[in-house]
């Protein structure tokens, strides 16, 4: 999975592979090959370059809070409300109404089936992370392209879990 942060205000590329208990991480072009084992909901154990290290995360909507040692980083999810951010997601494919997990954890509803239409404040999908429910709404009218989850599936922070278009987006002239 690829994503895009920005880490005290730098943004950075990263892509993530998962091989079992290790994951393989290209931050800006730099490969890092760490062992990861979540140790509770919000603690993370990390043995990366011959050193273990112990990060505590909280996650608050778009911005995940990390804190390892005497470090304190805070990654924010880039916005694409701006007129350039807008351009590079349309270069790179993205749809503007991909609905995405907040943080890791377990979808146990999926409300909603491709070609439905919602409304500002449907629940499309509900993830269980952290003891708590997290319900997925829409936040505009529109119809349901895609749905990229089922209930039961174990989700990553950032997942897509459902593709919306503006419900007017698809008229044909």
């Amino acid at each position: 999975m690829e994503y895009e942060f920005n880490v005290d205000g730098k943004r950075h590329r990263v892509a993530l592979e998962k091989k079992g208990g290790a994951i393989s991480a290209v931050v800006d072009g730099s490969r890092i090959e760490a062992d990861v084992a979540r140790l509770s909901p919000n603690a993370i154990s990390i043995l990366a370059g011959g050193r273990s290290y112990l990060a505590h995360c909280a996650i608050e909507g778009r911005t995940i809070h990390v804190v390892v040692g005497a470090s304190r980083f805070v990654l924010e999810e880039p916005r694409t409300d701006d007129a350039l951010g807008a351009l590079k997601d349309k270069a790179a494919g993205r749809i503007e109404g991909t609905v995405k997990a907040p943080m890791p954890g377990q979808v146990t509803k999926v409300n909603v089936a491709e070609g439905a239409e919602v409304q500002p404040g449907d629940i499309l999908v509900v993830v269980e992370a952290m003891k708590m429910e997290h319900e997925m709404r829409a936040e505009f009218p529109a119809v349901v392209e895609k749905v990229h989850v089922r209930a039961g599936q174990q989700v990553d922070a950032f997942q897509p879990l459902v593709e919306l278009r503006p419900a007017d987006a698809g008229a044909q002239p």
